[in-house]
């Protein structure tokens, strides 16, 4: 069974503070972030979200129809891809794969 993952919605408003912070208290949690501005997401939050990812203790999905990213693999286009890759991830984690 998987356990529903967090989500972290950013808006033109957020800060990289508040992602940061949403990454520190949800560490041990699967996590899908959707960029509100689909079309273009801000560079800074995308170094940001690369850069926690090597410390988050389980998986990180990006929302996004238009962005590839060279170092980040988990980029859905729907968020039912999302949790499907979440999904994937946790049954390679419980095989230990």
């Amino acid at each position: 069974m998987i356990i529903k993952p967090v989500l972290f919605s950013v808006k033109n408003d957020v800060k990289i503070k508040q992602l940061k912070d949403f990454f520190k208290s949800n560490r041990n949690k699967n996590c899908i972030i959707k960029f509100e501005n689909n079309d273009n997401p801000d560079d800074d939050f995308i170094k940001e979200i690369q850069k926690l990812n090597t410390y988050h203790k389980k998986t990180i999905v990006i929302i996004s129809k238009n962005l590839t990213l060279e170092k980040f693999n988990n980029i859905a286009p729907t968020f039912q891809e999302a949790l499907d890759i979440i999904e994937i991830e946790e049954i390679e984690r419980s095989l230990k794969i």
